[in-house]
């Protein structure tokens, strides 16, 4: 067991049995850290897993059951039997004298494209085709008849997400890229139809990912668009290619582009990730941008929505008032509740370094606690990527996925070797006391993969969350979520419905679950974030052993709406009419 303070004193110790002579003297590894405060506590198994526990509480005795923090195969690498066989292929050789192009794209979204209850998966593979898979509902899945329509093979592809633009029924779908992006309008399960241009989105920048939101609450989705720099292609750099866009729902087929109402200088960072949220609760759908540092570092930006006005919109940066402007290489971004105080929580990982978690101290303000909760990453500092908020074992507490790859520099006196070498994914469980532990699963370490993006689902529809990662140079890897930890816990989903003055998605909607032990948790409805993701927009709540006795929604356009004690261990599909 290895035991970091905050002076920089790391302490270690082993268990034995048998020592001194002819003696037995207690296995507990006891500490004494004079008057220094804990940073993180980590232990090496006999077996090579590492767990890190982060800093617990000081002046106890803790017992550490390895059962309950080494995860072993919690979830099960199903790609093959599932027929996931896209591939992934893309080049970054930004250490090498011959790097003059490259795009960190990656993309994968969850969404029912035919409307037969079952969530279907859309991959990009830069490089390589993209590939629409058909939910076969047996927990398979074969390669849609409309894939080729969307494959782009001309195109260096990116992030993905499915969104209802037009309130139609149909889930639609857009494509960043390097170059111009792509809007495939849902032929109301008959095929997809190309429209980017005439619906005026096909922004030619490089994109990473996209976000949808109803930032003025008329009904209709909006789209807010994160662009990479234009290096290494472009010398000397020109900061206005990597210009952010938002684009107005029109609510005829077509976007207005409406960028002009952001502060330009703001947008021209290096996107990697933003999501629309309502981050200061006052019912309007504000952006958040987390930008890596790498190309122009004018830090993450929280966009304010301040409402009518201003020529069109208002919209304040709030970055610096609210502490969310932290100058980071963000790549990867997480929206939830994660302490259960009914208020968004952002969490982001930064290349190398050590990840952030933004807590919401109300009021519109944020503190990092990143280090007091154990979730900076590592041990051995990977390459963080996307990451996301779920809560795999339904304990009822938000959980943290963060994809990483390896840098290696294995010769300090030549340029690093490279950023995108395997190394196992990590979760973060949340033990409901703002610390987290460091998960690592078996089969994880054993068998690591390069992985950039990730998007969860319950595409099984077991009540466990599954996950996709876009691995780097490989492919898609699909993991089904077993549920042995927290096994015979409860759990309840919701899929909400729009309709009249609210988008069909329900984009922006809350709901608040309250159960017999006292606590209430909050989600909401949000499209695209992670990196290049897009995350199944149903609502799903572990509730550990508890029962629900009262859910409530608040829809996009403030009406509130009780349900009452609903029954767990199901999704309920709840419809917004205008009579309510």
């Amino acid at each position: 067991m290895f035991v970091e303070t905050r002076n920089g004193v790391t302490r270690m110790q082993e268990v034995k049995a048998g020592s001194s002579l002819g003696s037995g003297n207690d296995t507990t590894l006891h500490f004494g850290l004079g008057r220094s405060r804990l940073k993180r506590v980590a232990v090496v198994w006999p077996n090579g897993v590492v767990s890190e526990l982060g800093p617990l509480p000081l002046n106890q005795r803790w017992e550490i059951d390895y059962a309950s923090v080494a995860e072993a195969d919690v979830y099960e690498d199903v790609t093959a039997s599932a027929g996931i066989t896209a591939t992934h292929r893309g080049s970054w050789r930004m250490f090498k004298p011959d790097f003059t192009e490259g795009y960190l794209g990656v993309g994968q979204a969850w969404g029912d494209y035919d409307n037969d209850g079952w969530l279907d998966l859309y991959v990009t593979g830069n490089l390589d085709p993209n590939v629409l898979f058909h939910n076969e509902g047996d927990g398979t899945f074969s390669v849609s008849p409309w894939s080729e329509a969307l494959s782009m093979p001309d195109a260096k592809s990116g992030g993905a997400v499915w969104a209802d633009y037009d309130n139609d029924g149909w889930k639609d779908l857009y494509v960043v890229a390097h170059g111009p992006n792509a809007l495939f309008h849902n032929e109301q399960g008959a095929g997809f139809r190309e429209v980017a241009d005439e619906a005026g989105v096909a922004d030619p920048g490089k994109g990473s990912t996209a976000t949808w939101g109803d930032y003025d609450n008329d009904g209709l989705l909006d789209l807010y668009i994160a662009n990479w720099s234009c290096a290494p292609e472009c010398n000397p750099v020109d900061l206005n290619l990597a210009t952010d866009r938002l684009y107005h729902n029109n609510g005829d087929g077509t976007f207005e582009d409406v960028t002009h109402l952001l502060v330009h200088e703001k947008l021209l960072g290096a996107g990697f990730t933003a999501a629309f949220t309502d981050y200061d609760d006052d019912g309007d759908a504000d952006i958040y941008v987390v930008n890596d540092a790498l190309m122009n570092p004018i830090g993450n930006v929280m966009w304010r929505n301040d409402g009518p006005g201003c020529g069109g919109w208002c919209w304040t940066d709030a970055s610096a008032e609210s502490g969310t402007g932290l100058q980071v290489e963000g790549m990867g971004l997480a929206v939830g509740d994660m302490d259960n105080d009914l208020q968004q929580d952002f969490y982001f990982t930064n290349m190398v370094n050590p990840a952030v978690l933004l807590t919401n101290q109300g009021e519109g303000s944020f503190m990092d606690l990143a280090e007091t909760a154990g979730v900076t990453g590592g041990p051995g500092g990977p390459v963080g990527w996307a990451t996301i908020f779920l809560d795999y074992n339904n304990d009822g507490w938000q959980d943290i996925f963060m994809a990483t790859t390896e840098f290696r520099n294995l010769n300090r006196e030549t340029p690093p070797d490279g950023m995108h070498f395997p190394r196992a994914n990590l979760i973060f469980r949340n033990n409901g006391t703002g610390v987290f532990f460091s998960i690592q699963p078996r089969s994880w370490t054993e068998h690591p993969h390069p992985s950039m993006g990730a998007a969860r689902a319950d595409y099984d529809r077991d009540g466990w969350e599954d996950l996709v990662t876009g691995d780097w140079n490989e492919g898609y890897r699909l993991y089904r979520n077993r549920g042995l930890s927290g096994a015979g816990n409860n759990w309840i989903r919701f899929r909400l419905v729009g309709g009249a003055d609210v988008n069909r998605d329900a984009v922006g909607a809350r709901v608040y679950v309250t159960t017999d032990d006292g606590r209430t948790q909050m989600q909401e409805v949000i499209t695209g974030g992670s990196l290049g993701a897009g995350n199944d927009t149903a609502l799903h709540f572990g509730l550990g052993r508890a029962q629900v006795v009262n859910v409530s929604v608040r829809w996009p356009n403030g009406v509130e709406e009780e349900l009452g004690p609903l029954a767990a261990g199901r999704e309920w599909t709840v419809e917004y009419t205008s009579s309510k």
